[in-house]
């Protein structure tokens, strides 16, 4: 491969740092704290106050703890769970055992290539709704691309979860949303370290985060009201609805369908924006790359809108979408507890160790990538030289996979080419890009870019 663009990433220490060094660093940003050696390491272990803390760092270990010995490794740490109980209750991100089984079974329909499709057309037409409020600025005029694909992502999910006329539900539950997630980043330490739960950190947010829950709860509770009234059609609700009544094992509750619904809205939302805004950054970084990309839109649109039937045909879009996944995973570091004692490479697993599968790590791991800082499309475009699954995991792997997967990169795909076919973003001169990491990973701020007409 031919140098590429090289985005700015985290310092890298030359050496691991000391316990409070790394708390204090990762008080401040959860990949700041990671030597240079971390990304050549495949197990690592560190001890953190009274905590054992575990990195599995290569494909091998990473199916281990997520395939061979999943039941070992199924349940999210007792702090994450605190975290996130208020908003989700029961919901299959942070449950376990044959409850999650059961969640999982029942949502599996949802997903398949024949609901994409029919979801296609929402992801399309909210697109150009965005496209027409960027023809309608000013030349000259900036956006915030962050809140633009924000927007963009809420609207798809919503409209798909609930229905195109949600109106004024749509915008409470999203700024109910962001006003939860601002809460539950301040305890992010707990969170990624698994300290104990009676540390203070983050517990003076804990009420504003159970109001905002409070509210999604009563919007979704008033939605999926009307769901069952036939008040919204071809919605997910009403497919989760329907498979519930066609489940011969136990029926979910009310408030286990307002849960599986606030899950999937939490995990459509935010990491493909966050995703996406990435994608214009890198793309404006490196104009072979927009070149390519545009040169694929032009010749398999001509001119028109893109159809769920040309997905196939857009592989450097996806190859693109794909590379920033890799570049910036949208969940940087992915957290189980041991539920009994185990042993790897001849260490012993105490019971109730945090094991970290870290795609910051693996996905920029020197000895399974290619000038792995380095921003190349093209790494994705050989369909029978794809990374291993378990070296590249933006949506997780295994059982607990991200059930959405197949509906975010059609999402993508769709929403960059359509975007793309009338507009490129611009970073004005003299403008630093820094990230955010805390459960998912940002640009920092608003990233303003110019607007300019293609």
């Amino acid at each position: 491969m031919s140098t590429a663009f090289v985005p700015p990433y985290p310092k890298r220490h030359a050496s691991a740092l000391g316990g409070i060094a790394t708390l204090l660093s990762a008080k401040r940003d959860l990949l700041s704290f990671w030597s240079e050696d971390s990304f050549r390491y495949q197990f690592m272990s560190r001890r953190i106050l009274n905590r054992s803390i575990f990195i599995a760092n290569t494909p091998e270990l990473v199916k281990y703890v997520f395939v061979t010995q999943k039941d070992n490794y199924e349940s999210k740490s007792p702090q994450m769970r605190k975290a996130l109980e208020p908003l989700l209750g029961d919901g299959l991100f942070i449950s376990d055992g044959e409850l999650w089984k059961n969640r999982r079974l029942l949502q599996n329909g949802l997903f398949d290539t024949a609901h994409i499709q029919a979801y296609s057309q929402v992801m399309i037409d909210t697109s150009v709704e965005i496209r027409e409020q960027w023809a309608s600025l000013p030349v000259g005029s900036k956006v915030g691309v962050l809140s633009a694909m924000g927007q963009l992502t809420s609207e798809i999910i919503a409209r798909t979860l609930f229905g195109a006329r949600l109106g004024a539900d749509a915008a409470a539950v999203i700024n109910a949303f962001a006003e939860y997630q601002a809460a539950i980043e301040q305890i992010h330490v707990t969170n990624f370290l698994g300290l104990p739960e009676w540390l203070p950190i983050g517990s003076l947010k804990m009420a504003a985060a159970k109001s905002s829950a409070k509210r999604i709860h009563a919007i979704v509770d008033h939605v999926i009201a009307k769901g069952e009234q036939g008040g919204y059609e071809h919605t997910l609700l009403n497919e989760l609805l329907a498979a519930n009544q066609r489940s011969k094992g136990e029926a979910i509750s009310r408030e286990g369908i307002r849960n599986e619904l606030i899950v999937l809205f939490m995990a459509g939302h935010e990491t493909t924006a966050n995703a996406l805004s990435w994608v214009w950054y890198l793309l404006s970084q490196d104009p072979e790359v927009e070149a390519k990309m545009h040169a694929e839109v032009d010749r398999v649109l001509a001119g028109r809108l893109p159809t769920y039937e040309d997905v196939p045909n857009l592989p450097y879009v996806r190859a693109v979408f794909e590379e920033t996944m890799r570049l910036y995973p949208p969940v940087p570091i992915l957290s189980r507890q041991a539920k009994g004692e185990d042993m790897i490479r001849r260490r012993k697993i105490p019971a109730g160790s945090i094991m970290l599968v870290v795609p910051w790590l693996l996905h920029r791991h020197k000895d399974y990538w290619e000038q792995p800082d380095a921003f190349i499309p093209e790494r994705f475009m050989d369909v029978n030289k794809r990374p291993d699954k378990f070296v590249y995991l933006p949506f997780s792997v295994g059982p607990r996979v991200c059930i959405g997967k197949m509906f975010g990169l059609v999402e993508a795909v769709l929403a960059i080419s359509t975007l793309a076919q009338q507009f490129r973003l611009t970073l004005p001169k003299g403008t630093a890009i820094t990230h955010e990491c805390r459960l998912t990973l940002r640009p920092r701020g608003a990233l303003e870019m110019n607007v300019e007409r293609r």
